[in-house]
């Protein structure tokens, strides 16, 4: 009987051993392994969060079949200077910016250039109507992933850079001639035509405006101050001839005579100005190329002798102090 009790004791002295043995083992297979924080993002972990994009937006293609990403302008686009201005862009692997030929100020290493007539003569000629250049220039980073290259662009002429995204004006901007300094490569370049004989011959921007249509963004080019007004329907504006930046699809472009005989001769804005009739968006600026050069024509000497600035219209102020500082020179 003491011999089967000692036999119990030593078998229940052991279950304690053999339980902790076994939870042991439990404790040890139930467990997770350890893993650092590091390999617990590259692993992922959290297999809910969304994977991450390998392409942000698809890649378009031009009327004249270039291929290219579009640019987001709102991030890669810089416009820098005050009077004369320049933009800068940054463009990522694959994407492609259309701009004037002749325009490009520098361009970093892996930024490719393609000049073409971009669709044919046909197409070349077409832009030299509104102003353009025949030839139109590509430009297309062709770096690594990751990495970056920047066009710079500058103009012919002291000017303001102005950004437009065609889309938000009804997929078409009516411009004056050579307003364009770059775009989206999947911008057409058309021609638009003055509705009325009249407006051809006085307007100011001739017979043939430049309309830019499509998808993306450009960069217009004007001298000066640049302004906007949004007329409401039926609202007018008159402008004085070559003051036109550009408008929006909607506006109705016209040309009216000056009443008056003395307005006519001395009020210094000619025989006819441009009407604007609303609903859109219009953009005037404050010193037209042509005014410009017609101002210096004026005051350059004739003849090789002395320039006395003597004020017929417009301007007569500074033509007298001109002349006055000549004369002491």
């Amino acid at each position: 009987m003491l011999r089967k009790l000692g036999t119990s004791s030593r078998v229940l002295s052991g279950v304690p051993r053999a339980i902790s043995r076994v939870c042991g083992r439990v404790e040890r297979v139930s467990s997770p392994p350890k893993i650092s924080c590091i390999q617990a993002l590259n692993g992922r972990c959290f297999s809910n969060l969304p994977e991450k994009p390998t392409s942000s937006l698809p890649a378009k293609t031009s009327k004249d079949g270039v291929v290219g990403l579009p640019i987001d302008f709102d991030i890669q686009s810089k416009v820098e200077g005050n009077e004369s201005q320049i933009v800068t862009i940054n463009l990522e692997p694959d994407q492609v910016l259309r701009a004037e030929s002749g325009a490009m100020m520098y361009m970093t290493e892996n930024v490719t250039i393609s000049t073409t007539t971009g669709g044919g003569l046909s197409e070349g000629f077409k832009r030299m109507l509104t102003g353009q250049n025949f030839f139109i220039s590509d430009y297309k980073y062709e770096g690594a992933q990751g990495t970056t290259g920047t066009v710079a662009l500058g103009t012919d002429f002291p000017s303001k850079i102005l950004r437009l995204n065609v889309d938000e004006y009804g997929g078409k901007i009516v411009c004056q001639q050579g307003a364009l300094l770059c775009c989206s490569h999947t911008i057409d370049i058309n021609m638009e035509f003055t509705k009325t004989m009249t407006g051809g011959f006085f307007g100011g921007e001739g017979f043939i405006l430049q309309a830019l249509s499509g998808e993306g963004d450009v960069f217009l080019k004007a001298g000066g101050t640049l302004i906007r007004r949004d007329l409401e329907p039926g609202e007018e504006l008159r402008i004085s001839s070559g003051c036109l930046v550009g408008f929006s699809e909607g506006v109705e472009y016209d040309v009216q005579m000056v009443k008056g005989f003395q307005n006519v001769i001395a009020g210094g804005e000619g025989l006819f100005m441009t009407t604007l009739t609303g609903p859109g968006v219009v953009w005037l600026s404050g010193m037209p190329p042509q005014r410009m050069i017609s101002e210096i024509a004026r005051r350059v000497p004739s003849g090789g002798g002395l320039a006395l600035g003597v004020p017929i219209g417009g301007g007569g102020s500074s033509g007298g102090e001109g002349g006055s500082s000549e004369g002491s020179g």
